[in-house]
């Protein structure tokens, strides 16, 4: 029995570290979207500012500030969501034939120990619906 409580144990901790990490989501790129173009337009009506970004580079940071309730105290916390995209051509990636948007999500500043918010983490899949293949 003890051995399946340290298992259970085991198993718990790890999944919990595993959901801390930021997520990252990549999809084949449409063209017919804008590449990059489509990425800035899509983030801004989505509520995040640019915060960085390049095109030569291909990629771009942008982040959203919101409120959530920090656990257990219940306390009001604001948090800032962070999505960097990264937009790589077809001619830079070996064997790779299409363009590909590769999707970082992330929670910054303070709490950087947590999990992507499940709205950073919708907002990112809108970005990769709109300016991706399906």
């Amino acid at each position: 029995m003890k051995r399946l409580v340290m298992l259970f144990t085991a198993v718990t901790a790890t999944m919990a570290c595993a959901v801390q990490q930021p997520l990252i989501m990549t999809r084949p790129a449409s063209v017919e979207a804008g590449g990059l173009d489509c990425v800035r337009v899509t983030l801004q009506r989505l509520g995040y500012m640019i915060a960085a970004g390049d095109r030569s580079l291909g990629f771009v940071r942008a982040e959203r500030m919101r409120t959530r309730q920090a656990f257990p105290t219940g306390q009001l916390i604001t948090v800032t969501d962070a999505l960097l995209v990264n937009y790589i051509d077809a001619g830079t990636v070996d064997g790779n034939l299409d363009n590909v948007i590769q999707v970082k999500v992330a929670e910054v500043g303070e709490h950087r120990d947590r999990a992507p918010a499940r709205e950073a983490i919708s907002d990112a899949e809108h970005l990769l619906n709109r300016c991706g293949k399906i």
